[in-house]
């Protein structure tokens, strides 16, 4: 695999038709551990960047986001949370279950997925000054391609044969999650209406 820009981009639409062997190439990249983290951090940095013009550009009302993901650098600093978190998650979880994959074919596989969701950004963002149903539309596509990247990624490095079982286990593994995130927002009293009326 070359670490080169057009043959990166070539690979990210190679990522669609055949991802198991996308993943494959993607999962033998020999790097350290310490650059694996330091690439993540920068296409963090480079996707919370796009979010910043993305608000300049494009300024949405705060109260439709909670307020406070309104704020990019906020919303930068959630998906770098998340994406940790999803690296263990690939790991441990597909562990778990039998797979054979190593922490670092977890953290490559996230880091290949941020790098073609940010293409994808940037072609949102391009196409939202002039075309802006298209943009909804490729954004959509990007939320599909989110689930196809991690099923195959997770199966291949894992050892399993099944993507679909993959997508069901991650789709299971995400409501768990949010079960769990809610009942820890409840115990911390977020969400409790602080107005005495409206009880």
């Amino acid at each position: 695999m070359k670490l080169e820009w057009g043959y990166l981009v070539g690979m990210a639409l190679q990522t669609v038709p055949e991802p198991r062997k996308v993943a494959r190439d993607v999962q033998n990249v020999d790097l350290s551990r310490g650059v694996l983290w330091q690439i993540l951090l920068f296409l963090l940095v480079a996707t919370t960047m796009l979010g910043v013009a993305a608000s300049l550009l494009f300024p949405t009302d705060p109260e439709a986001f909670g307020g406070l993901l309104a704020n990019p650098l906020i919303t930068g600093i959630a998906q770098g949370a998340i994406s940790v978190l999803t690296v263990f998650g690939i790991y441990w979880v597909g562990r778990m279950a039998g797979g054979t994959g190593s922490f670092d074919q977890a953290l490559l596989t996230v880091i290949w997925l941020h790098f073609v969701l940010l293409l994808i950004e940037m072609a949102i963002l391009a196409l939202g000054l002039f075309a802006p149903a298209m943009a909804m539309l490729l954004w959509v596509m990007g939320l599909v391609l989110t689930f196809w990247i991690l099923s195959h990624f997770i199966a291949e490095m894992h050892g399993f044969n099944n993507a679909g079982m993959v997508f069901v286990s991650i789709i299971l593994t995400l409501f768990a999650a949010m079960v769990v995130f809610s009942i820890v927002l409840a115990i911390i009293g977020v969400g409790i209406p602080s107005d005495p009326g409206e009880f």
